[in-house]
C-alpha cells in the first residue's frame, strides 16, 4: 500500500532546535582520531544543575537539565541532557539527546562530544578544534567516519554559547556574532545574536531577550546576565522553561501534538489523484516564491507562482550503467570525484554491504535508466513505511529495513551512488491526504538523479514508488542536512493556492 510518510524534517527541525540550544550527549568509548571527554578525570569546580521543561504547544513532553562547571588550571566544562516524547502519525517515539563541551581559560571550544538516540537512530560523535580545523569521528550503523571542517576562527557549539553571552554586555540592541558550528547537521558559519528586550523581575533582577539566528533557524531566549536560560521559543510550537527538577520531570500523561499535522502548509484547493498529477502550478504566498528552487524544466518559479512540469517516463533520457568490474578503490578514493558520487557521513556509498546490494539489485539492468527503477522498486517494496525521528544512515536502514522519506532516500541515494549513477537529495513539500479532514501539503524529502547529458536531474520518490515523481513535489532545497535546514524557515509562514492541475 503506497502511503506517504511524511515528517522527517519535523524530528529534524526539533533535533536541530536541541541542538542550538545546547543539549548535546556523552559518549565514553574507544579513542580514535579525537579524544572523548572524560568528566570523572577532571578536577571540577563548584556546580549547580539547571532544569527545563520541554513543551509543545504548551503540552509538557519531556525535560532538559545542564551544568557548567570551572575545571582545574583554566576553563569551563559544560554539560548537558534532554528527554522527550514526540509523535508522528500517532506514533509515540523517545527522543534522547546528552554532551559536554570544553572551552578554555580564553573561552575558546576545544572539544565537545554528543549523542543523540531516537527509535532506531543512534547517532554518536566527538568533536575537537585543532588550529583552522574541526576534526569529528562520527559513528552510526557500525561505522565510524572522520570528518574535517575547515575553519577560519575556532567555533562555538550550542552547549558553549553560555560562555559568549557572559563575557557579552547585555544592553537592548547590543548585537554580536559567534562563529558556529552544529555537529548535528553539519553546518558551520557566523551565528547572530541580538538583545531585543528585558524583563525585571521582583527583587530588582534582570534577563533580557536575546534572538539567536543561523541561516533560516531563529530562536528567542530569556538569559541573565551569566548566560543562564531562563525560557526557550524556537520552531513548530517548541519551548523549554526554568523549572525545578521534580516539576520538569512531571511529564504530561497525555499523547504528544502530532509533528505532521503542526507543521501542515496551508493550501486553497483541491487536488484529484495527486500521485499522478503531472503538471502543477500554485501561487506562493508568505515567504518570497524565489525561495523555491528555480530548476527548468521541471520548476519554474515567475513572480509568485510556481510550476511544475514532470516528464512522463517514456521522455526520460538515458546513459549507459557502468560495470563493477571496470571500476577500481583508486577510482572511488580519487579528490576530484563528483559530489554527487562521493560518500557523506550519513552516505557510506563505499560500505561493502552498500556495494554489494547495489550491485546485486542492478545486475540485469540495461541502463542507467533501468538500473534507477530496479532500486526505485527495490528500496520501495523492501523498507516498511514507519514513521522515525532523527537522522538518517543509508547502511543503518539497509540493516533496518524501516523509516519515512528520509530513510528511503538516504538508503536509495547510497546505492545509486555506489553503482556511479550520480544522485543528490532534494527536500521540500507535497500534497498528501494522509493527515487530517483535508489534503495538504507536508514537509518531504525524495531523490533525484542525472539521467540525460545536460544536467538533467530527474525527480524520483522510493516512498511512493514513483519514477518519475509526481508534479506535487515542491522543491525549496537540495543536499545533505546542513542545507535542507534551511526549511525551517518557511515552517509556519509557507502558504499555497492552486491556480492549475492535470
Amino acid at each position: 500500500m503506497r502511503i506517504s510518510w511524511l515528517g522527517w524534517l519535523e524530528g529534524l527541525a526539533l533535533c536541530v532546535w536541541l541542538a542550538l540550544a545546547g543539549h548535546l550527549i556523552v559518549n565514553n568509548g574507544d579513542d580514535r582520531v579525537v579524544l572523548s571527554i572524560d568528566p570523572d578525570a577532571l578536577v571540577l569546580g563548584p556546580s549547580q544543575e539547571r532544569w527545563m521543561g520541554i513543551f509543545f504547544e504548551e503540552q509538557h513532553v519531556g525535560f532538559s537539565v545542564a551544568r557548567s562547571a570551572s575545571i582545574d588550571g583554566g576553563g569551563t566544562l559544560y554539560e548537558g541532557r534532554s528527554q522527550f516524547r514526540v509523535a508522528t502519525f500517532g506514533k509515540i517515539q523517545q527522543v534522547t539527546t546528552a554532551g559536554t563541551a570544553i572551552v578554555d581559560g580564553t573561552g575558546a571550544l576545544t572539544r565537545f562530544d554528543f549523542i543523540m538516540l531516537a527509535d532506531q537512530v543512534r547517532l554518536v560523535a566527538r568533536g575537537e578544534v585543532k588550529g583552522k580545523e574541526v576534526v569529528m569521528e562520527i559513528d552510526q550503523a557500525g561505522a565510524t567516519s572522520v570528518v574535517r571542517f575547515p575553519v577560519t576562527k575556532p567555533p562555538h557549539v550550542g552547549m558553549s554559547l553560555e560562555s559568549v553571552i557572559r563575557s557579552q554586555e547585555l544592553v537592548v540592541g547590543h548585537k554580536f556574532n559567534v562563529p558556529y558550528f552544529d555537529p548535528l547537521t553539519l553546518a558551520e558559519g557566523e551565528m547572530e545574536i541580538e538583545v531585543v528586550d528585558v524583563e525585571v523581575f521582583d527583587g530588582g533582577e534582570e534577563a533580557y531577550w536575546l534572538v539567536s539566528r543561523f541561516g533560516d533557524i531563529e530562536t528567542r531566549a530569556l538569559v541573565t546576565p551569566a548566560g543562564e536560560t531562563l525560557r526557550q521559543e524556537g520552531a513548530i510550537g517548541m519551548s523549554m522553561v526554568r523549572m525545578t527538577a521534580e516539576e520538569a520531570q512531571k511529564i504530561s500523561d497525555e499523547a504528544p501534538q502530532d509533528l505532521i499535522s503542526l507543521s501542515a502548509v496551508p493550501f486553497k484547493g483541491k487536488l484529484q489523484n495527486a500521485r499522478k498529477t503531472r503538471y502543477l502550478q500554485v501561487e506562493v504566498s508568505g515567504v518570497p516564491a524565489d525561495r523555491m528552487v528555480h530548476q527548468p524544466p521541471q520548476q519554474i518559479v515567475s513572480g509568485n507562482t510556481v510550476t511544475i512540469d514532470m516528464p512522463l517516463a517514456l521522455e526520460i533520457p538515458s546513459l549507459p550503467l557502468a560495470k563493477r568490474e571496470d571500476l577500481t578503490q583508486e577510482d572511488a578514493q580519487s579528490p576530484d570525484r563528483s559530489p554527487y558520487l562521493s560518500a557523506t557521513p550519513t552516505l557510506p556509498v563505499g560500505h561493502l554491504d552498500i556495494q554489494n546490494q547495489a550491485w546485486e539489485i542492478v545486475e540485469k539492468a540495461t541502463d542507467r535508466f533501468d538500473a534507477i527503477k530496479r532500486i526505485n522498486d527495490w528500496v520501495f517494496t523492501t523498507v516498511s513505511k514507519e514513521p522515525s525521528v532523527g537522522v538518517p544512515n543509508g547502511l543503518e536502514v539497509l540493516y533496518s529495513k524501516r523509516g519515512d522519506c528520509n530513510e528511503h532516500t538516504a538508503l536509495f541515494v547510497s546505492l545509486a551512488r555506489a553503482v556511479q549513477i550520480p544522485t543528490r537529495i532534494a527536500a521540500g513539500v507535497v500534497y498528501s491526504e494522509r493527515v487530517g479532514p483535508k489534503g495538504q501539503f507536508y514537509y518531504h524529502a525524495w531523490p533525484e538523479v542525472l539521467l540525460g547529458e545536460d544536467d538533467e536531474w530527474i525527480p524520483v520518490d522510493p516512498t511512493f514508488g514513483q519514477l518519475p515523481a509526481d508534479a506535487t513535489h515542491i522543491k525549496l532545497v537540495e543536499g545533505d542536512l546542513d542545507r535542507q535546514v534551511e526549511i525551517l524557515g518557511v515552517i509556519g509562514r509557507l502558504e499555497l493556492k492552486l491556480i492549475e492541475a492535470r
